[in-house]
């Protein structure tokens, strides 16, 4: 069973390299709602949620596999998601995509 803390389409999974040597899980998941942060002091459009097609990734615990425990931003597509992950320093390198 995984555990995502949202109920959005997976569009993508994969692995990667924790600390180079610690096989974690990587996922992307689509999500009609590009979510707000709520903070009144942000722009409006920052503020608010906002309907349009937006990619969230969402990385695996170090510790148990299948459990995503940590996100990484919204994305306007799955390559730009995608493109993030594997840019990311320290691991990204070793993003592997299934």
């Amino acid at each position: 069973m995984t555990f995502l803390p949202t109920s959005e389409n997976v569009v993508a999974k994969g692995t990667f390299l924790y600390d180079d040597a610690v096989e974690c899980d990587i996922c992307i998941v689509y999500s009609p709602i590009r979510y707000g942060s709520g903070d009144y002091e942000d722009p409006t459009e920052i503020e608010n949620d906002i309907e349009v097609d937006t990619y969230y990734l969402w990385f695996g615990s170090t510790t148990e596999r299948n459990r995503f425990n940590a996100g990484g931003g919204g994305f306007s597509s799955l390559q730009e998601a995608k493109t993030n992950a594997e840019g990311r320093p320290g691991f990204g390198v070793t993003v592997k995509w299934k």
